[in-house]
């Protein structure tokens, strides 16, 4: 277990650096090397009949190496990767919610919060793409973004989840506000114009992401009778 968690950190890493310098061959190797790491640590730290939770986080994660992958892969493979994190984002709102919608106060400020900025950044986002004339581009960027806003909510929303221990939920929270944050920044590098930070900041959250995802699932499972 140490040594596949140890391999996910230097990938990340080498990947983190080969996005810095621009050295493609080896985020080739770097980038999808991570994500399997991460799935292999996660899978094997399951139960051996693991539970729902368990399955729908680990569909999630297998999406997300299809998505880098095609984002990865020399010509214009946005669509296809947008597709697969979609996927990957649908398998998480389902993992966050298998035991029913949280819906109280709190829940409903986190709800309000994720729309305004999530909405600020489509309405600019849009702008954008319109003006460049990529009408076609709307619809799906559109329909991901409320797929991810949904990821976030969901995520924050294990904070007041009874059976979600509190480190956990907080854990979880703190990975959809950094998925949320990477995915609006790569949007915004394509479709607006550069962002400080630039693709290292992109993958840099997204990698963090995963692991604070992945370690508050682990920490609930933990706790499953």
């Amino acid at each position: 277990m140490t040594i596949l968690f140890t391999a996910f950190v230097g990938f990340a890493l080498l990947n983190w650096i080969a996005v810095a310098i621009d050295h493609r061959r080896l985020e080739y190797v770097a980038k999808p090397a991570t994500l399997l790491f991460l799935i292999l640590w996660f899978g094997l730290r399951l139960p051996s009949s693991p539970p729902t939770l368990g399955i729908w986080f680990l569909v999630g994660l297998a999406f997300s190496l299809a998505g880098d992958i095609f984002l990865m892969l020399p010509g214009d493979h946005f669509l296809k990767g947008l597709v697969a994190f979609l996927l990957a984002h649908i398998a998480y709102i389902v993992a966050f919610n298998l035991t029913g919608l949280v819906i109280n106060p709190a829940s409903l400020l986190i709800a309000l919060t994720t729309i305004f900025v999530a909405g600020a950044i489509m309405r600019r986002l849009v702008t954008s793409l319109r003006e460049s004339g990529k009408t076609s581009m709307v619809a799906p960027v559109v329909a991901y973004a409320v797929v991810l806003s949904l990821t976030l909510w969901s995520a924050a929303s294990t904070t007041l989840r009874p059976d979600w221990p509190p480190l956990a939920g907080w854990l979880a929270a703190l990975g959809g506000a950094l998925f949320f944050s990477s995915d609006a920044a790569i949007a915004w590098n394509r479709f607006v114009g550069p962002h400080p930070g630039g693709r290292i900041f992109e993958m840099i959250a997204y990698h963090l992401a995963q692991i604070s995802l992945a370690g508050g699932v682990l920490m609930t499972i933990s706790t499953i009778p």
